[in-house]
C-alpha cells in the first residue's frame, strides 16, 4: 500500500543519502510495488536509480543477462537465483546496493515449481556482500505482494546498515 511520507522507504532514502548512495530494484511479484512505495518519498531521485519488472521468462534472461541453466536447475524462486538478479540489475545500473526478488503470489501455483502460492525468494546486496532468504507469505494475491513488498525493503534496509557510514 502507498503511504504519503512511508516510513520504511524513508528510512531507506536517509541511509543510502547518508553513504552517498543509490539503490535499484528487480521486482518480479511485488510487479513494481517496491519501486513505487520508494518514489513516494519526496527528494527519491537523490538515492532512487533504477528499477525492473522482470516478469516474463524472456525479459529475465534477456534484460538482465540471466543464466538460463541457472534457472533449470535452481528455479526462477531460489536464493541463487534472486542473489544473482540482484547482483545483476546492481552491476547493470551501476547502483551501490540493489534488491531483488521472485515468488509465486497466486493464486494458482506454478506449473514448474512444486512451491506452494506465497513463497519468495528475495535478496539484497551492497558493497559487504549479498544476503538471500526464502519465505512463504499467507493471503490473497495482493496481500503476498505487499508482504514480499514489505520484507524486500526491510532486507535491504538490514544490507545498508550493515555497511558503515563513511566519515564527513
Amino acid at each position: 500500500m502507498l503511504l504519503e511520507d512511508d516510513p520504511l522507504a524513508t528510512r531507506i532514502g536517509e541511509a543510502l543519502m547518508a553513504r552517498g548512495a543509490k539503490v535499484a530494484v528487480s521486482q518480479t511479484t511485488a510487479g513494481g510495488l517496491i519501486s513505487a512505495r520508494m518514489l513516494s518519498v519526496a527528494g527519491a531521485s537523490r538515492w532512487f536509480e533504477s528499477a525492473i519488472v522482470p516478469y516474463s521468462s524472456p525479459t529475465k534472461f534477456e534484460a538482465l543477462g540471466m543464466d538460463r541453466e541457472m534457472a533449470r536447475e535452481h528455479g526462477a524462486v531460489s536464493p541463487i537465483w534472486v542473489a544473482a538478479t540482484a547482483e545483476a540489475v546492481k552491476r547493470m545500473t551501476g547502483a551501490a546496493y540493489a534488491v531483488a526478488e521472485s515468488g509465486i503470489a497466486g493464486p494458482q501455483g506454478s506449473r514448474r515449481s512444486p512451491k506452494p502460492v506465497g513463497s519468495v525468494s528475495i535478496a539484497a546486496t551492497g558493497p559487504a556482500g549479498t544476503r538471500s532468504e526464502e519465505r512463504v507469505f499467507p493471503g490473497t494475491r495482493v496481500q503476498v505482494m505487499e508482504a514480499i513488498t514489505e520484507r524486500a525493503m526491510e532486507l535491504l534496509l538490514e544490507v545498508i546498515e550493515a555497511d558503515p557510514v563513511p566519515a564527513a
